[in-house]
């Protein structure tokens, strides 16, 4: 049957001769895949009918498809449904190998494009970032092609969401953890190469929380967080001063001539010290027993001792809290240079050990890295603010009479941490952290938290630096520690108000009718989305759950993630994951409200409403599936790095430019004001306050400053005051920071230098929750919302 003389154009240009067996063998498999088999006559037929109406000399591969699909359509429409759909999959494959190809020439020659800028923590053009995101790119596709249900995959490559971190899918791996440092020091632990048992200094303390950030860094592909480091860190502290003052005192009784046991000076500083300040009742005790074991000192001799042991703990503190911060700048954890993404709170360990933990890293943070005391990326630090341990209002009111005096120590406040929250608005004004955590907020308190727990910690909320929350939970203690997120997945809200806004204007002519059907169709298209994510979620889940615990041996085996250390190698990890939280989230709330209403919530009730009438559905769906699978399903504030580009690129492809809503590079964060939006700080603070109750998978509030924060710290304690007041849940303050790279002048630097006329400036700023020194490593969506950010003066 072939047409003699007759060629075929291929796809590629290429031409070839004519066969019809290339028809043939295409009709074969459309009836085989319908379950028809034994059908060569009708099969010869049909080719024979193609084959009749080839009547050029040359021919498109296109034009023949279309035939076939005609022809079948005549003889068998059962048959020709299944050709059209493996055609269109054919063109689908075809498409994604080009597109494949052109991006891996874009990592090969290291183009500046949003796939290679998609982490700002990652070198995309290092060897070894490049083979990250060679894999990160493959490893996507064969999610798409293998294991991802047919409609999730297809909602996420349409852009209605966006299925984070596909490229750890196949993995198992969760998002992050909050770890238990007490526990893991208390026990050991072990990693792949040898057992650490528990550490004995301040140093050793400091030094092994980076070693477990690292290790366990490689097992899941979010961040991770210490709850409580001042209450952590602070048993290193003592430890430390437990060994200076027997140190100290073996050289005292060696410069004496006197004869003594070094091993039992260590046992009774040891038993005697139980703080780094004993007040006089124990100083005597501890003369008492060194003179009971035939140690003769006096008391003001000991309280010389005392006091030089207290000066070298504090001096180690702070090595130990400089090299801490150094570290974990330092320490590359994956591929492409990238630092542990790694985040520590603060703030309620009111000992003298835990204060002093703090000092230091305040000091050490504010002193920064290297030479020029460049600010330091991670970890992004949290203060937890709580009334009557590190904030009150008579305290704040007494500070303001006089802040620089207030923050020298020469006024004596009744809350024992208050001195310290003053520090942490001074540290911040300069080094952009810490960040606030609000613990008094009525969503963050927790009802087992007591103030004469020395555990308390355990019941205090914690956060992710980059806004993660992990806290209520269905299946078991509600804390931070030991748990993390699983997965999360994000809504694109704006597209869902255009096509409620296009479908009313079908259904109405009237302008009113028309925005209250528009609001009613939104609101019913949250509600489906957010059920279509559930089961999303939940459907990762349950392939979560199928990872063997040998796949995360630091983290399992460790306990790291409570519940895994019960575990044998080959065990599923099954109901251990079941304390972890599901995210569902949304992005671009200000663009989605301008699609309603022309304009977004920043200054308009009813745009304000309709937005938090969204985010209550979301969580009405959310409290629909934690009783329907008992699992800790949330609603996030998604912190939206790179897609925040990808849904805009896809949105206007789709709808073209809508001015006011896809008419950037970007859609503006979750419940976030407009950032363009000329709003006060205050205002700002209130329209957002409300959202934080209602998404309880993480949230964040930013005020940006104009001008030097550093030389107005009274404005970040009133910003910080104003955040407590407003029952924000968790809070930052961003201003600009620049330094010279050639002469080290700091402050705002616009175009060069003031002093040495540079342009080889350093400039600091925040992208989600954490901070990059170099705007050029940000994507091009997140460079334009950084240009377009309103500052607060």
């Amino acid at each position: 049957m072939n047409t003699v003389g007759t060629c075929i154009i291929k796809r590629d240009g290429k031409r070839e001769d004519f066969s019809s067996d290339k028809i043939s063998n295409a009709i074969r498999k459309a009836f085989l895949a319908t379950g028809m088999e034994n059908r060569e006559k009708q099969i010869e037929s049909i080719t024979r009918n193609v084959v009749k109406r080839i009547a050029k000399p040359t021919i498109g591969v296109e034009e023949i498809q279309d035939m076939v699909e005609t022809e079948l359509m005549k003889d068998q429409p059962e048959v020709a449904k299944k050709y059209i759909i493996y055609r269109q999959w054919r063109n689908t494959e075809r498409e994604r190998k080009t597109q494949i190809k052109h991006i891996m020439d874009g990592i090969v020659a290291i183009d500046k494009n949003d796939v290679n800028l998609s982490n700002a923590n990652m070198s995309s053009h290092t060897p070894a970032g490049q083979m990250m995101t060679f894999a990160s790119e493959i490893t996507k596709d064969y999610t798409y092609k293998y294991l991802l249900p047919a409609q999730y995959a297809e909602a996420h490559r349409n852009g209605d969401i966006h299925i984070h971190d596909l490229d750890y899918y196949p993995t198992k791996t969760t998002t992050c953890i909050q770890y238990d440092l007490d526990d893991l020091f208390e026990r050991g632990f072990h990693t792949k190469n040898g057992s650490i048992r528990t550490p004995q200094s301040i140093q050793s303390y400091a030094t092994l929380a980076t070693i477990i950030f690292q290790t366990n860094q490689n097992e899941q592909h979010g961040g991770q967080a210490i709850p409580a480091f001042d209450f952590f860190m602070a048993k290193g502290v003592l430890k430390s001063f437990q060994k200076a003052v027997a140190a100290n005192l073996s050289f005292f009784l060696e410069m004496k001539g006197t004869e003594h046991d070094e091993k039992k000076l260590h046992a009774i500083a040891g038993e005697q010290l139980t703080t780094v300040e004993p007040d006089r009742q124990s100083r005597s005790a501890l003369l008492h027993t060194l003179e009971s074991a035939g140690i003769r000192v006096s008391m003001e001799e000991l309280e010389h001792l005392l006091h030089r042991s207290l000066q070298q703990t504090r001096k180690e503190t702070h090595q130990a809290m400089e090299g801490f911060i150094h570290n974990l700048n330092t320490m590359h954890s994956r591929g492409g240079n990238q630092v542990v993404f790694s985040s520590i709170n603060y703030g309620t360990d009111t000992s003298a050990e835990g204060r002093m933990v703090m000092e230091e890293l305040l000091k050490a943070t504010t002193e920064g890295l290297g030479n020029q005391g460049e600010v330091p990326v991670f970890p992004i630090q949290i203060f937890k603010v709580k009334d009557g341990v590190s904030y009150s209002e008579a305290d704040y009111n007494l500070a303001m009479q006089d802040l620089d005096a207030a923050i020298e120590g020469k006024i004596k406040f009744e809350t024992p941490n208050f001195d310290l929250f003053l520090k942490a608005c001074r540290t911040t004004a300069k080094a952009l952290f810490p960040n606030f955590m609000f613990l008094d907020t009525p969503f963050n308190k927790n009802e087992k938290w007591k103030a004469d727990d020395p555990k308390r910690y355990r019941y205090e909320l914690a956060t992710m630096g980059c806004r993660t929350r992990v806290f209520e939970n269905i299946n078991g203690e509600k804390t931070s520690l030991g748990r993390g997120n699983l997965s999360f997945t994000t809504m694109n809200l704006p597209r869902l108000a255009i096509e409620a806004v296009r479908q009313a204007e079908s259904l109405s002519t009237d302008r009113e009718d028309k925005e209250k059907k528009a609001k009613e169709l939104f609101l019913q298209a949250v509600g489906r989305m957010s059920r279509f994510i559930a089961e999303q979620l939940y459907a990762r889940y349950q392939y979560q759950r199928t990872a063997l615990a040998r796949q995360f041996p630091f983290m399992m085996s460790n306990d790291v993630w409570k519940g895994g250390g019960r575990l044998n190698p080959n065990d599923e990890v099954g109901d251990v994951l079941n304390q972890g939280t599901l995210g569902i989230g949304f992005i671009g709330g200000h663009n989605a409200m301008a699609a309603l209403y022309g304009q977004g919530h920043g200054h308009c009730r009813k745009a304000w409403d309709t937005l938090y009438e969204a985010v209550e559905e979301m969580n009405k769906v959310a409290d629909e599936y934690k009783q329907k699978y008992r699992l800790n399903y949330s609603v996030l504030a998604t912190p939206a790095e790179g897609l925040s580009g990808r849904f805009t690129r896809m949105d206007k492809r789709k709808y073209g430019i809508i001015e006011g809503v896809n008419d950037r590079d970007y859609y503006v964060n979750s419940f976030h004001v407009d950032v363009k939006e000329p709003i006060s700080i205050i205002e700002k603070i209130k329209c957002e306050a409300p959202f934080h109750a209602l998404t309880r998978g993480g949230h964040i509030t930013y005020v940006e400053l104009d001008g030097e924060a550093q030389k107005n710290v009274r404005a970040i304690v009133k910003i910080v005051k104003a955040m407590h007041d407003e029952q924000i849940g968790y809070g930052s303050i961003n201003h600009p920071v620049d330094t010279c790279h050639n002469c080290g002048y700091k402050g705002v630097i616009y175009s060069k230098c003031p002093v040495c006329n540079s342009d080889n400036i350093l400039r600091m700023r925040r992208i989600t929750g954490y901070l990059t020194g170099d705007l050029n490593s940000w994507n091009s969506a997140k460079r334009a919302e950084e240009s377009d950010r309103v500052k607060h003066s």
